[in-house]
């Protein structure tokens, strides 16, 4: 039984896949993505746990929000029953073997592990689950479950109205934890100025005439220390929400993205098909090799620093 993937043990018996929810939103969609992934191929039903966004630590990790339901995703939520069959099918000694798998052994399924995708029955997915191998064959199914249900606010169609003028491309500068959480920067790293002129250096060497679109949570730092053209648009508006601006991003012809799940996710969702898609490497500073099959293979790995 792989660790913290649990099958129901219990005389009670329910069917259907549950997904621990936590992190962002790009971290969000990549549990949902393969939790869908696994429920059209058992034909079961697909529960979302939350209960971890719920619980708040801002002594170590960023406090993240359940972003999920501003799409048309399939939106059931787990009860504290059902979690607990699932989750702990052995009661206390489940609890004992997880601690240890994630304590211990540090096992926190952040790639991609193929047995996964053979896994039958009832099951409980707490992980990170961050490659598009889990889902690339349900593309289609993915794609429309991860569009708006609210209709388009006037800040998004305006600049929906930019991004359709001419050959867009986004990209996304994040800041925000990476810079000022010290353990969060030392483990992820941020991606630097020469990795931005670079990709932005190679579109305009391959693209006719590109307008960029700037996504950041710091747009005076973006504005102070990367060059880019007089035309360049600033998507910045406290009225935009981040569901929001990740369509914005996949609306765009070409995408340069940051080491975030979120400008990952917008690049994905990119249905142009000669898009050009520019993302850093190393991806992280630590247990970069977990993250060797998050990159497809049609896109472009610029050095991060």
């Amino acid at each position: 039984m792989p660790a913290v993937v649990f099958g129901l043990r219990s005389q009670e018996k329910i069917e259907m896949i549950i997904v621990n929810v936590k992190g962002g939103l790009g971290n969000q969609m990549f549990q949902y993505a393969l939790g869908r992934k696994l429920s059209l191929k058992t034909k079961q039903e697909l529960k979302l746990d939350i209960t971890t966004l719920k619980r708040v630590d801002s002594g170590k990790d960023t406090h993240r929000s359940f972003t999920l339901d501003a799409y048309t995703i399939e939106k059931n939520i787990a009860t504290h029953h059902e979690i607990t069959l699932l989750r702990y099918p052995f009661g206390i000694i489940s609890k004992g073997i997880r601690w240890f798998r994630l304590k211990i052994l540090g096992q926190t399924h952040i790639g991609f592990e193929k047995n996964i995708l053979s896994k039958t029955g009832s099951m409980y997915l707490d992980g990170y689950w961050q490659s598009p191998k889990y889902f690339e064959d349900i593309r289609d199914v993915l794609l429309k479950d991860f569009q708006l249900t609210a209709p388009t606010s006037k800040i998004m169609a305006s600049y929906q109205s930019e991004i359709v003028k001419g050959t867009p491309v986004s990209v996304h500068i994040r800041r925000g934890d990476y810079v000022k959480n010290p353990r969060v920067l030392k483990e992820f790293g941020i991606c630097s100025q020469a990795y931005y002129q670079k990709a932005v250096s190679y579109v305009q060497e391959h693209v006719t005439e590109p307008s960029f679109f700037i996504f950041s949570d710091d747009i005076a730092w973006v504005k102070e220390n990367i060059p880019l053209p007089e035309s360049t648009v600033y998507v910045s508006d406290p009225t935009l929400s981040a569901e929001e601006e990740l369509i914005l991003m996949s609306s765009c012809s070409h995408n340069i993205i940051a080491n975030s799940t979120f400008s990952w996710w917008g690049a994905w969702l990119n249905q142009n098909q000669e898009k050009i898609v520019i993302a850093p490497t190393p991806w992280f500073n630590k247990n970069n090799h977990l993250f060797q099959d998050l990159i497809p293979d049609s896109w472009i790995q610029l050095p991060r620093n």
